[in-house]
């Protein structure tokens, strides 16, 4: 999926996430950490996201990359309603320590596969960010892949909340 990803310092956050949730489009998926080397092919679960763990973790400095399919051999996959996704929806990560962190998407963009910029989706420093990718456009089958890419920025917004499910009383 992507060429030349970047490498990060581990993160300051030390932050695991184990699921993603997007409320305002039904997704909730696991997620499911990838090396540099695994990052070239995506393994093909389109049902659960993966995240860069050779990068930035959600929440630290800089841009928490998780990648997800649109389509798959069976259809829709994980990633196919991120293209209905709107500026100011939430995105919440829950990580290993049942911290739930929030982030609100500022910017959502489409491009040719070819003008992926490696720069753009790993940023190392700055403001903690959450990038969302996934495929778009036209299946190649010669090419085996979509001609264009889904990005969805989001930013960190609010601080660690902890995660109870509704199922869970409190006392």
């Amino acid at each position: 999926m992507f060429a030349n990803p970047a490498y990060a310092k581990p993160s300051l956050t030390g932050t695991e996430p184990i699921l993603l949730k997007i409320p305002s489009l039904q997704i909730e998926a696991p997620i499911k950490p990838l090396g540099v080397n695994e990052m070239y092919q995506v393994p093909a679960d389109g049902q659960s996201v993966f995240w860069y763990k050779d990068g930035i973790n959600p929440g630290g400095k800089g841009s928490a990359v998780i990648a997800g399919h649109f389509d798959d051999y069976e259809g829709p996959a994980v990633f196919y309603p991120l293209r209905s996704i709107q500026a100011g929806e939430m995105v919440y990560i829950l990580d290993r320590d049942n911290h739930l962190l929030m982030f609100e998407v500022e910017e959502i963009t489409s491009f040719p596969r070819e003008n992926t910029s490696v720069e753009d989706i790993f940023k190392t420093s700055g403001q903690p960010y959450l990038i969302l990718v996934t495929c778009e456009g036209f299946y190649n089958r010669t090419q085996q892949t979509h001609t264009h890419r889904l990005v969805v920025k989001a930013k960190r917004v609010g601080t660690y909340h902890t995660y109870r499910p509704k199922t869970e009383r409190v006392e």
